[in-house]
């Protein structure tokens, strides 16, 4: 049988049953919970006690049996969990709806007992109707309902000014989240994104500052104290792989940066955060980078990169080394184009500075492009001269595959420069045909109709690499020798690379072997049936004019 009491204004209900010493903390805390909907559950699950407000919200009656059904109700319907710390969602009601936020707060007695849980409801709506509804739409993202930039900010710099504690500051990034969008749409990915904030919002704590910075960006503030890498990378693995599914899999980046100076402006303790973020260069599930002033200089770097590159292209200051490809006993048959760019002031820029840059921001296809182009003016020159039949590799790199359309390019170059399409190879990584194969394996067949080679790159650097060869039908099979450096177990790693030599002669394709660098190498290399190679045993990558003086003839 339920109980009533009235305490001024705030009217509430409990279960004489219960013990009378827990009703009476309850009570007292509830107390300080006016202006919100109250309800209290034990520690076995049952409701003990609410107070007015929580029934006029859930448009109960007066049985807390009642409410509480209804209250669980409503977040099984949501997908909630019931220890959830936080969320905010809609409530209908005879088709009216309410825009209500929880809390969630588990209850201890003096021994560290749980007494039950306390969750406190706030209707938001009533901001919207009393005027004050602008400054939460400043303060929180439309989408997810959580804190946006500025709501983050401003919540933020309180917490800080309100402790001693050492708190992190954590910024997540999803991997290549701007390409989902443009392959499954926009309303795919805001469902991701509303489902990251869900259970971001259900697994924080109390004193935690959460947000939806922008986009695919989430930021969280939390003491380091309760910070625990192992678990959080576990925590964020369960969440990637609640949304994952056979289309799509979520590869969460995360920077931290330790707060050393609370008055520090929050935006840029956000974008130190997200330096070190955008640092990560792995790609597993969930991968975590703390921030160090070295990435300071290396974002002034990539600011400087990304500012110029429009002019450099436009300008030519990009152009193609050549590094050789030979037989065994050192003939040329061709070169792989790389890329350099040649600044007019700081002097030659190593691809390991620019190209990670360009990837993140989704500039890699103008480079390629560019590149493809240089490669395939270079084989005009060479027309009708004593290197009239060597070819030249070019790189298509996973992104390539869904900004362009990667033959119409090539067969636009074959008819600009009216060169051999057998002489302008195709190099598409491993990485790229596994990503989406019924895809690369209609491009390749494309490809090699329109008189192309096109080589696999970097085989055996994935998981699916041998399923990856029943519905690919490539030319050439490139394997680096990093193959054989990665292993402390050599002899094994090498019965690997003797059966893939062999697999891939017996489905009908040659096989180069990149990264040679030593003599005993080429020879074990030989002794297994390869005869192309590439490599610093040979020669490191150089400008054209180096490689037209050295080989001449197709001979070293």
């Amino acid at each position: 049988m339920d109980g009533k009491s009235i305490f001024g204004k705030n009217a509430y209900f409990y279960d004489r049953n219960s013990e009378p010493q827990k009703i009476e903390r309850l009570l007292n805390f509830g107390i300080q919970q006016l202006g919100l909907g109250t309800i209290f559950v034990d520690d076995k699950g049952k409701c003990v006690y609410a107070n007015r407000l929580a029934f006029s919200m859930f448009h109960s009656d007066e049985s807390l049996v009642g409410l509480h059904g209804s209250f669980m109700d409503w977040m099984r319907k949501l997908g909630i969990d019931p220890t959830a710390a936080t969320w905010c969602r809609i409530f209908e009601h005879n088709g009216k709806e309410r825009l209500y936020k929880v809390r969630n707060r588990q209850l201890i007695d003096d021994v560290g007992k749980a007494l039950g849980r306390l969750y406190t409801i706030q209707n938001l709506s009533e901001m919207v109707d009393n005027g004050t509804g602008d400054q939460y739409r400043l303060t929180h993202d439309e989408l997810t309902h959580l804190y946006n930039r500025q709501g983050f900010n401003e919540a933020t710099k309180k917490l800080l000014s309100t402790t001693d504690k050492v708190y992190l500051l954590l910024y997540s990034n999803i991997k290549d989240f701007k390409l989902f969008n443009q392959l499954f749409g926009l309303e795919k990915g805001n469902d991701i994104l509303l489902n990251i904030g869900e259970i971001l919002a259900q697994r924080v704590k109390e004193e935690d500052v959460y947000a939806r910075i922008n986009g695919d960006h989430f930021a969280l503030c939390m003491p380091k104290e309760h910070f625990d890498e192992k678990q959080f990378k576990k925590a964020v693995k369960e969440i990637t792989g609640k949304v994952t599914s056979n289309a799509y899999s979520i590869h969460m980046q995360i920077g931290i940066y330790e707060i050393k100076d609370p008055t520090m402006d929050v935006t840029l303790m956000c974008d130190r955060a997200y330096m070190a973020c955008k640092s990560i260069k792995r790609d597993g599930i969930c991968e975590i980078a703390w921030y160090s002033d070295e990435m300071l200089v290396n974002a002034l770097l990539e600011k400087e990169i990304l500012s110029s590159f429009d002019f450099a292209i436009i300008n030519r200051q990009f152009g193609i080394y050549l590094q050789p490809q030979v037989y065994a006993d050192g003939r040329v048959y061709g070169a792989e184009a790389l890329a350099r760019w040649m600044h007019p002031e700081n002097g030659l820029i190593q691809p390991g500075v620019f190209i990670d840059v360009l990837e993140r921001a989704d500039l890699i296809y103008k480079l390629d492009r560019y590149i493809w182009e240089l490669a395939a003016m270079q084989l005009y020159q060479w027309k009708g001269t004593e290197r009239g039949n060597i070819s030249i590799s070019v790189n298509v790199s996973p992104k390539d595959i869904y900004y362009l359309d990667i033959n119409k390019e090539f067969g636009n170059l074959i008819r600009k420069y009216d060169i051999d399409p057998g002489l302008l190879d195709i190099e598409i990584t491993e990485t790229a045909v596994t990503s989406d194969v019924n895809k690369c394996a209609k491009l390749i067949l494309e490809l090699q109709k329109s008189g192309f080679r096109v080589e696999i790159d970097d085989f055996g650097s994935g998981y699916s690499s041998l399923n990856m060869l029943k519905d690919i039908n490539a030319d050439v099979l490139k394997i680096d020798m990093g193959f054989l450096r990665k292993t402390e177990n050599q002899k094994r790693a090498l019965v690997i690379l003797n059966y893939t030599i062999d697999m891939a002669h017996e489905l009908g394709m040659k096989v180069v072997t990149e990264g040679v660098e030593t003599k005993d190498q080429l020879d074990y290399l030989v002794e297994m049936g390869c005869e192309l190679f590439q490599g610093f045993y040979f020669d490191k990558p150089m400008p054209v004019s180096d490689f037209e003086a050295k080989y001449k003839g197709g001979k070293i």
